[in-house]
């Protein structure tokens, strides 16, 4: 399990918005003086990232929950973001290829295919057939 305090912007009738800060090794790397990462960490400052969870009980606005998503879930929504869409260009330029077309039509087919495995991206998250909801586990 991945692990994250967060603290509670937002409630409406059905769902829950914490704000989550968002954490980089930077803090614990040898290096971060001389590193333009670190450098730039710290003129940035604090970011944070909204999250949505539905609600199950009753919360009230500034208090502090532990969040926690499973490693495999997280996974499977990295895959279904970043590798679906990647793999599907690859595939329709392949077969654009394989069929002897020019290059602006393997170009064409490969954008086609990246355009094809975003929708199912976000068919698959909409339909919620992909369980990537984080979940608190304790107040």
């Amino acid at each position: 399990m991945i692990e994250q305090k967060a603290k509670v912007v937002q409630v409406d009738d059905q769902k829950i918005w914490l704000d989550a800060e968002r954490q980089s090794t930077c803090s614990s790397c040898a290096a971060k003086q001389g590193c333009g990462t670190g450098m730039l960490e710290n003129h940035v400052g604090k970011r944070f990232s909204r999250i949505a969870i539905d609600k199950q009980e009753s919360i009230n606005v500034g208090q502090e929950m532990q969040l926690a998503i499973s490693e495999h879930a997280l996974l499977q929504g990295a895959f279904m973001m970043y590798l679906l869409p990647l793999l599907s260009l690859f595939i329709f330029a392949g077969i654009a290829a394989g069929l002897g077309a020019n290059t602006f039509i393997e170009t064409v087919a490969g954008l086609f295919g990246l355009a094809v495995g975003l929708v199912i991206v976000k068919k698959q998250f909409k339909n919620k057939k992909i369980d990537i909801q984080a979940r608190v586990i304790e107040d």
